[in-house]
C-alpha cells in the first residue's frame, strides 16, 4: 500500500526520510500548529498485545485489558496485533487482519505463543495468558512523572486523515527519540475461539490496521533539552477500502531510539 506523508513545521518537527515513506513524497513548509494542548504532561501507558482469532485464551486477556481501560481510561493505549501464523490465521471467509507491519513487530520479538503483551515495549517482562498481573504494573507507570509528553489530533477529509502531533520534553533527554504513528480500528466482528467454543459475533477492538510512519517510527531531530517543544502536521491517505475511518483511532508513540522503549503515548478518535 502506497502512503504519502506531508510534514509541516511549527517549531520544526521534521521527520527523517525512511524506507516506508519515500523521500520524494515529503514536503516541508513553515507555519501552522498551535500550543493549545491540555494534557501533554500526562503519563500514559502503551500495551502491545499479540492475539489471533484461533487463540482460545486471547479473550481472557481482552477481559483483563477491558478492566484496565475501565480503571485507567484514556491513560491506557492498546494496540492488538494479529499473529501471522498458527492461531493468528483467520477462519475461511473472515477478514484477514494480519498486516506486514504487525508481522515485522511480531518477528522482532520472536512471538511463539499468544496471547503475549508488552507494556511500553519493555521486552524484559512479557505478559501472557489472562494477564492479571499487568494491572499493577500499568498503575505504577501511570503514577510516575513523565519524561516527555505527546498529544495528537486527527481529522478526516474524505479518505485522507490530517494529523497534528505535539511533543514536549520535561527533562534532559540524552537518547534519540522516534515517533510512531499507527492506525487502529474498533468494532470488527469476526469469529474468535473463546475457550472451548467459537464465538461468531466476537468484537475485536484496537486492531492494528497500518503503521503510518516507518514500522519502528521516524526519528525526531530534537536537541534533547528540557522544555523543548515541537509540533508536526501530517496527511495520510487510507488506501484499504475495508477500513471504516469512523471506527478508527490514530495512535502516537514517543520512544527511545536505542531500545524502542515507549516514553509516552496517546491516541485520538478521527473527527
Amino acid at each position: 500500500m502506497k502512503k504519502t506523508l506531508a510534514i509541516f513545521s511549527a517549531a520544526a518537527l521534521l521527520l527523517a526520510a525512511c524506507d516506508k515513506i519515500p523521500a520524494d513524497q515529503y514536503t516541508t513548509n513553515t507555519g501552522g500548529g498551535g500550543d493549545n494542548w491540555q494534557n501533554a504532561n500526562v503519563h500514559r501507558v502503551y500495551v502491545e498485545k499479540y492475539t489471533g482469532p484461533k487463540c482460545p485464551n486471547c479473550p481472557a486477556a481482552d477481559v483483563t485489558l477491558n478492566e484496565a481501560h475501565h480503571l485507567y481510561g484514556d491513560n491506557l493505549v492498546v494496540i492488538s496485533v494479529n499473529h501471522p501464523v498458527g492461531q493468528g490465521i483467520p477462519f475461511p471467509g473472515d477478514q484477514d487482519l494480519r498486516t506486514d507491519d504487525g508481522t515485522a513487530w511480531d518477528n522482532y520479538y520472536g512471538i511463539n505463543a499468544i496471547p503475549t503483551a508488552f507494556v511500553n515495549r519493555d521486552q524484559s517482562k512479557p505478559y501472557s495468558g489472562s494477564m492479571d498481573n499487568i494491572l499493577a504494573d500499568i498503575e505504577t507507570i501511570i503514577n510516575q512523572a513523565p519524561q516527555a509528553g505527546i498529544e495528537v489530533e486527527a481529522t478526516a477529509n474524505g479518505d485522507s486523515i490530517d494529523i497534528t502531533v505535539d511533543v514536549q520534553l520535561f527533562r534532559q533527554m540524552n537518547d534519540g527519540l522516534v515517533l510512531t504513528l499507527a492506525l487502529t480500528e474498533d468494532s470488527l466482528v469476526y469469529r474468535q475461539i473463546n475457550g472451548d467454543e467459537v464465538d461468531t459475533g466476537y468484537v475485536h477492538n484496537h486492531m492494528l490496521r497500518d503503521v503510518i510512519t516507518d514500522v519502528w517510527g521516524n526519528e525526531i531531530p530534537m536537541e534533547g533539552n528540557a522544555g523543548e517543544h515541537k509540533i508536526g502536521h501530517f496527511s495520510y491517505k487510507v488506501a484499504n477500502p475495508d477500513i471504516r475511518i469512523e471506527n478508527c483511532h490514530i495512535v502516537a508513540l514517543l520512544s527511545r531510539k536505542s531500545d524502542r522503549y515507549v516514553l509516552n503515548c496517546t491516541e485520538t478518535v478521527i473527527n
